[in-house]
């Protein structure tokens, strides 16, 4: 967008180039007398032969004839309804749209105060471009306004990080321990993170939360293993690198098969597994929360037949979808 574009014929006060090419000119006019069809159509008419874009709005303050809203647009030249001419009134709707722009950053509410600077210190930047007929790009906007934002509320930034992210994680793969005399499974996850906000993200560690009634059980990460489809849990877990925390760019994503092993601390179960139905949920850290969250809460069931892999050096698969909770509820 660019404010007092350099052109010959001073039409234009607002210039929008689009993504795929195209570009509208926007000129302003108010008055605090009555706007007159006459006016209108002659300003449409100078505005559409400076042929300075592909489309044209004439955007109107102030009152204005019926019959000018009644009968545009005037030479192909859009007219919308006019706005106030009371600047209070227009300092609240920018302060509303700045708010709806930053929810859909994903970036949680700011304080009114901050909204309103926001709001002041963007039009003061706008009017220095426009000295210049600097154009302002949507990268430099939003670019702009995270470091002013971080500046005064970092908190809602990083609360945008961590909302901008999504693991994505379905399989529980269960697998026998390095030591046999263990005996407590080593847990498997093809987790995916992707990354959809404008920054980059740092996932620092995984943790997983496993329990019943009656017993409490946590994972840590230990290894990335090789996605290498055929071979032995144990060939993969030798080719594995220690897990450590790592880097998602804007819009994309890493996945990652993680192997767990059980945390031996007091007050948690680091042994076999009675059969039965056990809670998992998996939580992430991300470098910009001072805390985990949770990812995904889902129930397995253990069977006799799951204890195979204590002895056989392979993987059995545990889906953690919840169609089937879902199905039962209906």
């Amino acid at each position: 967008m660019t404010l007092e574009p350099d052109s010959d014929n001073d039409k234009v006060d607002i210039q929008w180039r689009y993504a795929n090419g195209t570009s509208c000119a926007q000129q302003v006019k108010s008055s605090k007398n009555q706007i007159s069809k006459g006016e209108v159509v002659a300003w449409c008419k100078e505005l559409k032969e400076s042929k300075a874009a592909d489309r044209y709005q004439l955007l109107l303050a102030g009152p204005i004839a019926a019959a000018v809203l009644h009968d545009a647009p005037f030479d192909g030249v859009d007219v919308p309804t006019p706005t106030s001419m009371d600047t209070l009134a227009l300092l609240d709707q920018a302060i509303t749209k700045v708010d709806r722009y930053l929810s859909s950053k994903r970036i949680e509410p700011l304080p009114l105060s901050l909204r309103e600077s926001l709001v002041y210190e963007l039009v003061a930047r706008m009017l220095q471009s426009a000295i210049h007929g600097q154009p302002m790009g949507r990268d430099v906007f939003d670019g702009w306004l995270l470091t002013a934002i971080t500046a005064a509320y970092p908190h809602a930034v990083s609360q945008r990080l961590s909302a901008n992210c999504a693991v994505l994680w379905s399989v529980v793969d269960l697998a026998g321990p390095a030591l046999v005399a263990d005996r407590a499974f080593e847990i498997v996850l093809p987790l995916t993170v992707i990354n959809g906000g404008a920054s980059t993200a740092v996932a620092e560690f995984f943790l997983l939360r496993i329990w019943t009634p009656t017993r409490e059980m946590r994972y840590r990460p230990a290894l990335v293993l090789p996605e290498l489809p055929g071979e032995t849990h144990a060939m993969r877990r030798r080719l594995g690198r220690p897990f450590g925390d790592f880097a998602i760019a804007p819009h994309s994503s890493v996945q990652q098969y993680v192997l767990f092993v059980p945390v031996k601390l007091p007050g948690y179960e680091a042994g076999e597994w009675p059969t039965g139905e056990y809670e998992v949920e998996l939580f992430v850290k991300y470098a910009s929360q001072p805390s985990v969250c949770s990812v995904k809460r889902a129930t397995i069931a253990i069977q006799r037949d799951d204890f195979s892999v204590l002895e056989n050096n392979e993987t059995r698969s545990i889906s953690v979808s919840n169609v089937e909770k879902y199905l039962h509820s209906l």
